[in-house]
């Protein structure tokens, strides 16, 4: 490692120097804004990104790509005349070449917004520090990405995946049967809710009301809300409840240090159901079953309002990608009940 006349040679040296700033705004999120640390993660990435391009641009246009993922170990780690260059120095000019080879590089419309509102808050933490007169971003103009629905799964699916848990658990007994019964139970819960597999995994025996056929989930920041459950929920989770040991806490207890299950394991058994029901396992993934959730019951008339409620969004525009839903149905209401549109005898 060679640190000489204000220069740095080394990556690694390069990126730490500055994940030391970061930091302190990473702690910021987390303590004040109650980001999750996934969130936050996830902007550890976008900083490393942008960091490596300012590094050595040439290796980020040649290795870089949206279809795999980053390599950091094969930056040239001694790039000659890189002075120290801390994120909160980046020119607005630098960081637009950037966001514009993400684009030439295929990068979605909502990737490149996650980082540009990334950037947006780090910069304008920095001012709030006193540590920046002007944000950077201010300069550069975002993307307007159009949010599209995912492929969702119909109704008929999610029956069919339902009834292959249920039907499972009437044929075997034993251990298999605690096993499908798990299956069952967690299957149910994820369609029944809508909640996020993150909630699902630390969901607490004590955050059960099934007398009153609630659910008390704590969300994204720690934020409580109520999402009633069906009579059949209620029965599978009262089947479940069972075979947990006593001195458990989770309504999905584990051996592992975190004494709950993981995302993986239950992305591991969604992936047994898909296998066994010939769904796409791409389709037969936890934030689908909450897609289907919500598309299913605002088919069926329930109101946006509810359904943020419901899902635990902060803000109705992250609901209003299922509008497209209430914007058919109003045209069918239109069409059946408007003089108008009746043809004419």
């Amino acid at each position: 490692m060679e640190d000489t006349n204000n220069q740095i040679t080394n990556w690694n040296y390069y990126w730490l120097s500055n994940l030391e700033r970061l930091d302190i705004f990473f702690d910021h999120l987390y303590m004040v804004r109650s980001l999750s640390k996934n969130s936050i993660s996830s902007y550890r990435d976008d900083f490393k990104s942008l960091c490596s391009f300012i590094w050595n641009k040439g290796w980020f246009e040649q290795e870089v790509h949206s279809s795999k993922k980053i390599n950091y170990l094969k930056i040239n780690s001694c790039l000659p005349n890189s002075s120290i260059y801390h994120i909160e120095d980046f020119s607005f000019e630098e960081i637009n070449e950037y966001f514009l080879l993400l684009r030439k590089k295929g990068y979605k419309d909502s990737t490149i917004n996650r980082r540009f509102s990334a950037f947006n808050q780090y910069f304008s933490f920095e001012i709030n520090e006193l540590r920046l007169k002007e944000n950077p971003m201010d300069f550069i103009e975002r993307v307007s990405a159009k949010r599209l629905l995912p492929d969702v799964l119909s109704e008929s699916e999610v029956e069919d995946i339902l009834n292959f848990a249920r039907n499972s658990v009437k044929r075997v007994s034993g251990h298999q049967r605690k096993k499908f019964l798990r299956i069952s139970c967690i299957v149910e819960i994820l369609y029944a809710t809508g909640m996020r597999v993150s909630e699902l995994i630390t969901l607490k025996i004590s955050d059960l009301r099934l007398q009153r056929r609630i659910l008390n989930v704590v969300g994204k920041g720690g934020k409580q809300r109520i999402i009633p459950i069906t009579t059949r929920t209620l029965n599978v989770i009262d089947d479940w409840l069972q075979y947990i040991p006593e001195d458990s806490i989770f309504l999905f207890p584990s051996y592992g240090m975190s004494g709950h299950i993981t995302r993986d394991a239950i992305n591991k058994l969604l992936l047994e159901i898909s296998l066994e029901t010939n769904i796409d396992r791409k389709r037969l993934t936890p934030h689908k079953l909450r897609h289907a959730f919500a598309t299913h019951i605002m088919n069926r008339g329930a109101d946006l309002r509810v359904v943020q409620e419901l899902l635990g969004h902060s803000s109705i525009s992250t609901t209003e990608i299922y509008t497209h839903i209430l914007d058919e149905r109003l045209v069918e209401s239109l069409k059946s009940s408007h003089p108008l549109s009746k043809e004419s005898t």
